[in-house]
């Protein structure tokens, strides 16, 4: 599935079909964002496990709540149970769910006005969310320097296993430096799933903390983890599912920092959200710059 879509849930009838999907596409054109519906494809599925992969890989969604649908507002509590970010339309004159009394939505009394009002309140908030997900698609450059460079010339080496956590635990991978690797389930808890050693470096200067990491699902845009680096130097950066360029294949994600006091160090993961998926932790390996006479 192409990234940067929403999900758009209805009533099925023909009127909707064909005029509330016209008019909700016509607000959205040229923004770069595409619809979603639940019956623009076949899978081997049950529908509601279909519907709901979906809900969670797309950016967001819109749910017409016109009638009191019972599967509209199922999928919207899908949405809302995952976090996952929603815009409530409803038909002027159309029953309302009594649940959704209180929360705010677009009321509109034709398809035009509806268009209309999804342009003002949602396509440049939407618009400006999909830029700062493809902002941080964007590699650093030293994401692409070879493993083999990275090890011979980290300072620091630091298995994840060896590390201190929250919560996860050692397994056993034919992928991993030292065939061990920590993993862990996030869907279980939010939370430092690596952090320590608590470690002074060698001497003050420019570094990069490369992780080295991988994840079983990368088609979800949500920012799933957060790795940084605190202590004598501090910096971040946000991690994606879609940052990962295949599922269940290791990579590395490197962070620049300064160390520029004399102090321990951490290197953490954090896991942003409860998120469906799972997580292994190889190393993590600590480079002193300039990596070469080029940088």
């Amino acid at each position: 599935m192409q990234k940067y879509h929403y999900f758009v849930a209805h009533e099925f009838s023909k009127q909707k079909r064909d005029d509330l999907r016209k008019a909700i596409e016509e607000a959205f054109k040229g923004s770069g964002l595409k619809a979603y519906y639940a019956d623009a494809e076949v899978r081997q599925k049950h529908i509601l496990e279909k519907i709901k992969e979906r809900i969670l890989e797309t950016q967001f969604g819109i749910y017409d709540v016109s009638n009191n649908n019972p599967n509209v507002c199922l999928e919207l509590g899908i949405a809302m149970g995952a976090k996952k970010p929603y815009w409530i339309i409803h038909e002027e004159g159309t029953k309302l769910p009594t649940d959704l009394y209180g929360h705010d939505r677009i009321d509109y009394e034709s398809y035009d006005k509806l268009t209309k009002e999804l342009k003002k309140k949602v396509v440049k908030k939407e618009i400006e969310r999909s830029a700062e997900t493809r902002e941080s698609l964007k590699e650093e450059i030293y994401d692409k320097i070879p493993e083999e460079e990275v090890l011979e010339k980290c300072c620091k080496l630091y298995q994840a296993e060896e590390l201190l956590h929250r919560f996860g635990n050692e397994v056993q991978d034919e992928d991993a430096l030292n065939k061990k690797a920590w993993f862990a389930n996030l869907s279980e808890l939010r939370g430092h799933f690596i952090y320590g050693p608590y470690e002074v470096l060698p001497e003050l200067g420019d570094y990069i903390a490369f992780f080295k990491i991988k994840i079983d699902d990368n088609s979800s845009s949500d920012p799933i983890l957060l790795l940084d680096v605190t202590g004598g130097g501090n910096a971040s950066r946000i991690i994606r599912g879609i940052n990962f360029h295949k599922p269940s294949k290791y990579q590395l994600f490197g962070i620049k920092f300064k160390y520029r006091v004399i102090e321990p160090m951490e290197y953490r993961a954090f896991s942003q959200i409860q998120w469906r998926g799972n997580v292994w932790v190889d190393y993590v390996a600590i480079v002193r710059m300039p990596l070469s006479k080029n940088e």
